[in-house]
């Protein structure tokens, strides 16, 4: 897997891009890239508090791209990261590449 450069290098946001898997809403597990960030800032004062489990974005591709699987079917998706976190995402477009906004606390932001 080729590593994909951040978007915006040195924005001091949280980042996860590497391997990961989607339970879908049937229970099949599918292996995917994640490219995901963090927009929660918690260095501003503008940020509301309810934002701390809804900021996270990002999208997610098939790693086996020949496969029949329609990522937007995972309505909602639990995405599942390779330390064992996890968390629900919605997709928000596209079908073995898709993009994907949380519905709950980021899987990859630190504590």
């Amino acid at each position: 897997m080729d590593p994909r450069r951040p978007f915006h290098p040195g924005d001091g946001r949280q980042r996860y891009a590497g391997p990961a898997v989607v339970v879908m809403p049937d229970g099949r597990e599918v292996t995917v890239t994640a490219s995901l960030v963090l927009r929660y800032d918690p260095r501003r004062s503008d940020n509301r508090e309810s934002d701390r489990d809804s900021t996270w974005a990002g999208s997610i591709a098939l790693a086996d791209q020949g496969s029949r699987v329609d990522l937007f079917d995972a309505d909602p998706g639990v995405l599942r990261l390779p330390d064992g976190r996890e968390s629900e995402f919605m997709a928000t477009s596209g079908h073995t590449e898709v993009g994907v906004a949380g519905l709950g606390p980021a899987p990859f932001a630190s504590q």
